[in-house]
């Protein structure tokens, strides 16, 4: 009897929201640079403190999202991690009792 898979390419598609991970952490990093650069950069006179009104919460929510994104993106990982051994685990027992085992 075959092996009884059950999306067998599960782990591999796994893999891909780890490297969406990376890459949320990476922008994550630029947005943290350019938010530091903001802040040393503006000033505190008028014009520094205008920019700031305007910059400075869009820039926080921008972080925010891509905070909650990469978050979100992780509890994915780590579900696809347990669903595929679930598989896995089903898929050795299933065989074990077809082998008599």
């Amino acid at each position: 009897m075959g092996n009884l898979t059950a999306l067998s390419d599960l782990k591999t598609k796994f893999v891909q929201f780890g490297n969406m991970s990376d890459l949320l952490n990476s922008m994550l990093d630029q947005v943290n640079q350019i938010n530091e650069f903001n802040k040393n950069s503006a000033g505190s006179d008028d014009i520094g403190k205008q920019y700031h009104a305007t910059v400075d919460q869009p820039t926080k929510d921008l972080t925010d999202l891509l905070t909650q994104a990469r978050t979100t993106i992780d509890k994915a990982v780590d579900g696809g991690t347990q669903t595929t051994a679930l598989f896995d685990n089903t898929d050795q027992d299933l065989t074990d009792n077809n082998n008599g085992s």
